[in-house]
């Protein structure tokens, strides 16, 4: 991956990517095949728009949501440069927080949920849920404590996990645990996580599994890389 393909956020908050990653190729083409257009979909942690602005090209009516309003602001001119600025809302706040959403065909949130603690995830999901329609998708992208770069914590995770702790990568001094290269990009508290809570979570909400699989994410950094299990990807059916 050259450096180009990696873009430091404006809050300061770990970083974005400039290639759409397995997750966001899934719900781009949900969005494409789907017999029902335009679909009304939602971009959660939108960063610059790695997924909202090819969503938009594939016809789709996007929300798109991040902490940081520069972030959006980013994403609309590049939208009103396209054309496509009517087909676009932007919406300022931190998921779950106050966010509120009805009657949406698919809901994309990628890098996400490993910056919030393990009961945000269990309301995020819940709150996923209510936002869609029925029979409609959602696709998630974690970070996982399998990734090169935070090696240090896993005889950590694996003990707190061999003493039932659900969310075992749960921690306030990820700054310890990573390479120094991310330290001043990684928040004090980081939730790095596996498959196996994540999908209790969505499925205890009402969620039916289609796909959930470990993988090397397209454009991963090679510092990040480790043993194929770098990222983890749901694929969720409010069916």
């Amino acid at each position: 991956m050259s450096h180009s393909e990696i873009v430091a956020t404006h809050n300061g908050i770990g970083w974005t990517s400039t290639v759409p990653n397995q997750i966001t190729c899934e719900w781009l083409d949900f969005i494409r095949k789907s017999e029902e257009q335009p679909l009304r979909v939602l971009d959660i942690g939108a960063g610059f728009g790695v997924a909202t602005i090819p969503a938009l090209k594939d016809g789709a009516r996007v929300i798109s949501n991040d902490i940081e309003k520069s972030h959006l602001d980013t994403i609309r001119k590049e939208a009103s440069d396209l054309g496509y600025e009517d087909h676009l809302e932007t919406v300022v706040g931190r998921f779950p927080g106050d966010l509120a959403f009805t009657e949406l065909d698919a809901i994309h949130c990628s890098n996400v949920l490993h910056f919030l603690r393990g009961d945000e995830i269990v309301a995020g999901a819940a709150r996923i849920h209510s936002w869609l329609k029925s029979g409609r998708k959602v696709f998630v992208q974690v970070g996982t404590i399998y990734a090169g770069h935070i090696k240090r914590l896993l005889p950590q995770f694996e003990e707190r996990r061999r003493k039932g702790v659900r969310w075992a990568g749960e921690t306030d001094r990820a700054r310890e645990f990573v390479l120094p290269e991310f330290r001043t990009a990684t928040p004090e508290f980081m939730n790095y996580l596996d498959g196996t809570p994540l999908v209790e979570a969505f499925e205890a909400v009402g969620f039916q599994t289609e796909k959930a699989w470990y993988y090397t994410r397209t454009g991963l950094p090679e510092v990040f890389l480790n043993d194929g299990r770098e990222h983890f990807g749901y694929i969720g059916c409010k069916c």
